[in-house]
């Protein structure tokens, strides 16, 4: 794919996203009329990520008609190998915390070519903060450039997730290993939202050991581009397999990958 044909899927990507977010944002205000449905334990879905995802693929359809689209809601395009490119988006990550009313949630969109994240966008509607990257180009809040942190292990917070289809004693096990090097952590209720803040320098690495490609395509994207290092979701996945994914600083990949009891791709997201 040329550099002019990616420019353009930026440009037009993050209008479309920033759109979305505000839709959703619009929603999250709304939240206590919003019909909820449960997707499994503690995995609940409503009718604003529904109407979000609706609303960004009937963008990204008529704009780019010859991509694949992959989403939480409502799966993936069916020839999506066949593609040149695939958008791959969660319209509300935390879900949980944008029924609750807890402003930490955001929307995510990210496009791959041959597995390779070529843009990485993230927006966090109640702060109007949009993350983005191209692969190359560095990263961005609100057009202005960030970088990863450069934080030693004992002033460092490690931003982590759960969900019930982890084993949990091995999820705490790893909280127990953070905890013995010194890292402090936050578990925030949106992976999405942790990468992004890793790429800003807010956490100093995100641990993840169960996820989906729209969780976190996007982030790691973002950590790599802001002077971090990823994990390469497609080493080892298909964009529609769950598995384990990590970001942090240069400075933490030894202590990190040690604490998570699994090593990142050195190639890169």
């Amino acid at each position: 794919m040329t550099a002019a044909a990616l420019a353009h899927r930026f440009d037009a990507g993050w209008k479309i996203l920033h759109a979305a977010g505000k839709l959703a944002l619009d929603y999250f205000h709304r939240r206590h009329d919003l019909v909820i449905e449960r997707k499994g334990l503690q995995d609940l879905v409503s009718v604003a990520d529904q109407a979000v995802e609706r609303a960004i693929r009937g963008e990204l359809n008529r704009t780019f008609p010859e991509d694949a689209v992959i989403g939480e809601e409502d799966g993936a395009s069916e020839d999506y190998l066949a593609a040149p490119g695939a958008w791959v988006l969660d319209p509300i990550d935390g879900t949980s915390n944008f029924l609750r009313g807890m402003p930490y949630w955001c929307c995510v969109m990210a496009y791959s070519v041959n597995g390779i994240t070529e843009i990485g966008l993230t927006y966090d509607p109640v702060h109007d903060e949009l993350f983005a990257c191209r692969r190359g180009e560095g990263a961005t809040r609100n057009g202005q450039p960030i970088r990863v942190s450069e934080r030693p292990v004992g002033e460092a917070c490690v931003g982590l997730s759960f969900n019930f289809k982890q084993d949990a004693d091995a999820y705490a096990a790893m909280i127990g290993r953070l905890n013995a090097q010194g890292f402090d952590n936050r578990r925030s209720g949106s992976t999405a939202l942790h990468l992004a803040h890793v790429a800003d320098g807010r956490l100093d690495a995100c641990i993840t050991r169960d996820c989906q490609s729209w969780d976190v395509l996007a982030g790691l994207a973002l950590v790599e581009a802001a002077g971090g290092v990823a994990s390469r979701y497609t080493k080892g996945a298909s964009l529609l397999e769950r598995r384990a994914v990590l970001a942090t600083t240069p400075g933490l990949l030894s202590a990190v990958e040690q604490a998570a009891g699994f090593a990142i791709d050195p190639a890169g997201c």
